[in-house]
């Protein structure tokens, strides 16, 4: 056996098919804003609203559930809108500060935010984290990878990773969802490319 084989294998005895997620993390690529010679359509395929609305947030998540969804400045609105869509209750945001200036057409660009909503009674672990975090830039759409304790210290899982594009560099276990990655779990209505090598049909079993 490989080491990504045994791996998976971890994963998947961790976290069974059809697990329910307790904490669930999104970095949507959404399209406001983002088309043009300097958007993020240069990356990767973008997202309407409507369509990421579409997304089975709500069967994928355990009845007590934090999300932690990833907008920028541009987007703050539709990202609450959206969170609430999923049946989830805005709670606060966690606002990433970058080490420079960024694009931006008033403001320059220093700074991304993670909204943080709740459905039920995901039990708070931790009640000492402020509100933003300053941490440095790497690749683009990279987010910071001291994320991941964070949401680790306040919640428990089972955890879900929507949109990954790299695995999460943490001890405890992550199942993962996206085009650029070997995806756990199977989105009905989304496929990804890890679909087909693992000869499964397009629901979450």
């Amino acid at each position: 056996m490989t080491k990504s084989q045994n791996n998976r294998s971890k994963r998947e005895a961790a976290y069974p098919r059809g697990t329910r997620y307790g904490c669930i993390l999104m970095d949507v690529p959404l399209d406001i804003g983002q088309r043009g010679p300097n958007g993020a359509e240069r990356h990767y395929p973008l997202l309407s609203s409507a369509r990421i609305q579409e997304l089975p947030v709500a069967e994928l998540a355990a009845d007590d559930c934090a999300l932690w969804y990833w907008v920028y400045n541009g987007a703050i609105k539709e990202g609450i809108e959206t969170v609430e869509k999923f049946g989830f209750k805005y709670r606060s945001i966690l606002t990433w500060i970058k080490p420079r200036l960024g694009m931006g057409g008033t403001l320059r660009q220093q700074t991304e935010h993670l909204i943080l909503a709740t459905r039920g009674r995901p039990a708070l672990k931790f009640r000492s984290q402020g509100t933003w975090m300053y941490a440095p830039l790497q690749d683009h759409s990279h987010k910071p990878e001291e994320q991941f304790a964070v949401i680790e210290r306040m919640y428990d899982g089972p955890y879900l990773e929507m949109f990954a594009r790299r695995r999460p560099l943490s001890d405890k276990p992550w199942h993962v969802w996206g085009d650029s990655i070997d995806s756990d779990i199977v989105v009905p209505g989304f496929p990804v490319p890890s679909d087909g090598r693992h000869g499964r049909e397009a629901r979450h079993e």
